[in-house]
């Protein structure tokens, strides 16, 4: 990520957007601001205009209305997978390449890795999880450098975020029962998650990471996730009660745009006090779509998707 490509500023600098925007989704397919202040209005606007550009801010108590009013609006007025581009940190937003929650540390190289599918192979041909996660980092930080090398960059690399995070098919839900050994959601699926974020930390204090470093399950972006929704045995609830012990955030989540405005602060607000016992960054993407619980919505790249029951 360049620094610049992910600096802080005001909403009221729609030129700088615009200007920042235009000249460099020309050599990428994607823009991150981090916003210094919050006008519904201007960021509403913003997101409609850009669509290749995501925008993300530090959650304040002063901003809990207007998050909310946000929340409704960037899926009415901007279509309903505009509202992935819009996420709130909990904490300070951290150095990650994952969007929408991000900032920069500085001009240089950051990556992730989409790497569940070779773990689970690794784990399956009786690799430990430690070892598997260790050999993926390692191929990745040596392709990192040989790519900059290759490109004759002077770019510095930031780091990498080890977080095991879904592509559809490439499922975390889907790793965490194949280490569980049973469905996600049965006894045992906390103390599993959790070792695999211990797994992850210590790896992280070895090489040089940044963000997160968790596992993630967005809902929207995971089959397994969506499947076992769609049938009832996971719920809005599973997901908000892992947050404070594991996972980066509540992520994805579609849920009717009928929703009450105390429910929605509600969530935030506990969001908010697992940020400060846990310590560390929590990200939240929730999508308020015209539809009820249960249903299966058509969520644009994301496939269909069921939308959950905040209060289930």
């Amino acid at each position: 990520m360049v620094d610049e490509a992910c600096r802080v500023f005001d909403v009221p600098q729609e030129k700088f957007v615009e200007e920042f925007y235009e000249t460099v989704i020309e050599v990428v397919d994607y823009v991150a601001f981090p916003l210094a202040s919050l006008d519904s209005d201007k960021l509403v606007a913003l997101i409609s205009s850009y669509e290749n550009a995501f925008f993300s801010l530090e959650y304040r108590e002063e901003y809990l209305d207007e998050i909310v009013e946000v929340l409704r609006r960037i899926p009415r007025e901007c279509g309903w997978e505009a509202g992935a581009r819009f996420g709130v940190s909990l904490g300070r937003i951290p150095i990650t390449p994952y969007f929408p929650v991000t900032r920069s540390g500085g001009e240089g190289l950051s990556m992730s890795l989409l790497y569940v599918d070779y773990l689970k192979s690794r784990v399956a041909n009786g690799a430990s999880v430690s070892d598997a996660m260790r050999e993926a980092a390692l191929r990745a930080y040596k392709l990192a450098y040989e790519a900059l090398d290759y490109a004759d960059s002077r770019l510095a690399l930031i780091g990498l975020d080890l977080s095991l995070s879904p592509w559809m098919k490439e499922s975390v839900g889907a790793f965490v029962e194949q280490i569980l050994g049973a469905p996600l959601m049965t006894p045992g699926t906390y103390s599993t998650i959790g070792l695999l974020n211990d797994l992850l930390t210590t790896l992280a204090k070895s090489l040089r990471a940044v963000g997160f470093n968790e596992v993630m399950m967005p809902l929207a972006e995971d089959n397994r996730l969506k499947e076992l929704a769609a049938v009832g045995q996971l719920k809005f609830r599973d997901l908000l009660s892992l947050t404070p012990l594991c996972v980066a955030g509540l992520d994805m989540v579609p849920i009717p745009s009928t929703t009450e405005e105390k429910v929605l602060k509600g969530v935030i607000s506990d969001l908010q006090r697992f940020h400060l016992l846990k310590g560390r960054s929590i990200g939240m993407r929730l999508v308020l779509v015209d539809s009820e619980p249960g249903v299966e919505i058509l969520l644009g790249r994301f496939g269909r998707t069921p939308v959950l029951d905040p209060l289930q």
